[in-house]
């Protein structure tokens, strides 16, 4: 929280419009979006200031400052530093606002630092003037190729999309309102187009999951408040959730929730812990192929790391806590292999509200021996909200974006490190999984699509702009149907074996 300083359903046709909200389509021609275009390039070939963190070295970049107030990258999802526009470079999505005394507001916007050629960036406002900006994420959301855009606005109590049209216009949409502040924003199944879904954590205590195929705002439960991870925790191939209870200002728990497959169990206690925990971060930390849980709490400055034993639901263990030396506060972490020795290690930022500490860090993770040691990047102290990990450049080593205050930094990492022993850059798997070969033969009008073994359950035929075409209950192993008009298709699956959706094209 910022100070004040500051069954799915398939028989119903959808439209992605039909909240009632306006939407508003921002083109790179109007005065609206040019007045926003609020930064000059900047090249990483004169870096503001080297830093050498053990065995590593990063240069830190400065990249914009739009806002007098704050910039924030409070994400879930690993990949929100991204290809946006498509032209081969990462782009940096993220969200900053200016502070309003007079009116007691945060006016600011969903912003896209894009990177023009290789180290020079255009920050550009991308939405509507909102009330307090907060949490971001990325997914294609309509299954056209193009990376779309998702944030909530706290004060404005809501969450929007805005769809990727090219050429750095988007179009932005409500899907929902929250339970009075919402924050931390991830994606389940991004890479399922249509398929996925938005979560979103809301201060009043609320998990709210926006579902793009029906067009349904839902809430999954009425616990989680700060800090949200989306990982199969339990191995069943569906995406499941971690989320914080409490936040800087009032303690709570670390918990999780199943993904059932058709439904969602109830919460579940992670640890018995009662802190004031805030980010929440998961990974294989010991390479068990089981998904383990980090987070860091603002009442004792540290990281606590827990281990999946596994079960059903499983159960963890904490296996290390780690001081920062960091007022952490509205800290929040994210997971990366930065010294590419095979491993995910823990990256850290800190708001520092409540006193001067070093701001931006990370926990080396020492396995086999189970050892973490933390070691400080930026050792000023700043105000950052979240911290992301991405490829900047061609060198293949993980480099670090925050923002501090009211800018937004790259810290390239320059260290010697061999980049064929980096684990990937993505340390859980984005997208549930396709337990049996699915294959979708397209001839002429016909389609066909055969699996590995007996399923039972639905799919569900769209239109490219999500109207319903056609639903079937599917029992055995392939299914044959016809499509008379040429176009794009979106076929979406749902059974017990089986979930995937495809994009085909008569």
């Amino acid at each position: 929280m910022l100070r004040s300083i500051t069954t799915v359903t398939f028989f119903i046709s959808i439209a992605y419009s039909s909240l009632g909200a306006q939407e508003y389509s921002i083109s790179p021609a109007s005065p609206f979006f040019k007045k926003v275009v609020e930064s000059s390039n900047h090249n990483n070939s004169n870096p503001s200031n080297p830093i050498r963190v053990s065995a590593l070295t990063f240069d830190r970049v400065f990249v914009c400052a739009p806002k007098n107030n704050y910039v924030l990258i409070v994400t879930d999802r690993y990949g929100v530093v991204s290809d946006i526009d498509g032209n081969g470079l990462n782009d940096i999505p993220f969200t900053a606002a200016d502070y309003d005394q007079w009116a007691g507001s945060w006016p600011g916007y969903a912003y896209v630092a894009f990177q023009t050629s290789p180290g020079n960036f255009q920050c550009v406002a991308v939405s509507n003037q909102h009330n307090t900006p907060y949490g971001i994420s990325v997914g294609d959301f309509d299954g056209d190729g193009k990376k779309d855009l998702v944030f909530s606005s706290a004060r404005d109590n809501a969450a929007f999309t805005l769809r990727n049209n090219g050429g750095w216009s988007f179009t932005e949409q409500m899907i929902g309102q929250g339970g009075g502040f919402p924050n931390h924003m991830a994606v389940r199944n991004v890479d399922a187009g249509p398929g996925a879904e938005v979560l979103y954590t809301d201060e009043y205590h609320k998990l709210f999951k926006y579902n793009f195929l029906s067009n349904s705002l839902t809430t999954l439960n009425t616990e989680c408040k700060e800090g949200l991870s989306v990982a199969d925790i339990n191995n069943d191939g569906n995406q499941d959730i971690v989320c914080g209870t409490s936040n800087t200002f009032s303690s709570g728990y670390i918990k999780f929730q199943l993904n059932l497959g058709g439904n969602w169990s109830s919460l579940y206690l992670l640890n018995n812990q009662e802190r004031y925990w805030h980010g929440v971060t998961t990974g294989d930390f010991n390479k068990d192929g089981k998904i383990d849980v980090a987070s860091c709490s603002a009442d004792d400055r540290s990281i606590h790391i827990f281990y999946n034993n596994g079960g059903n639901p499983p159960t963890f263990t904490e296996a290390a806590v780690v001081n920062t030396g960091a007022y952490l506060d509205e800290c929040e972490l994210t997971v990366a292999d930065l010294d590419c020795d095979g491993d995910y290690d823990i990256v850290w930022s800190a708001y520092n509200s409540s006193g001067s500490g070093p701001t931006i860090g990370y926990l080396e993770n020492g396995y086999p021996n189970n050892t973490w040691t933390n070691y400080i990047i930026e050792n000023n102290t700043y105000r950052a909200y979240g911290v992301a990990v991405s490829y900047m450049n061609n060198d293949k080593k993980p480099d670090i974006i925050a923002g501090l205050n009211n800018g937004l930094y790259i810290y390239y990492n320059t260290s010697n490190v061999d980049t064929t022993k980096c684990a990937p850059i993505t340390p859980v798997n984005v997208s549930e999984n396709d337990y049996n070969k699915t294959d979708i033969l397209v001839k002429e009008n016909k389609i066909s699509i055969s699996f590995k073994d007996n399923v039972n359950g639905y799919i569900s035929i769209y239109d490219v702009v999500g109207n319903l075409l056609l639903s079937n209950k599917i029992n055995g192993k392939s299914l044959n149907f016809k499509l008379n008009k040429k176009g794009v298709y979106i076929i979406d699956i749902r059974t017990d074996k089986v979930k995937t959706t495809r994009k085909i094209t008569l």
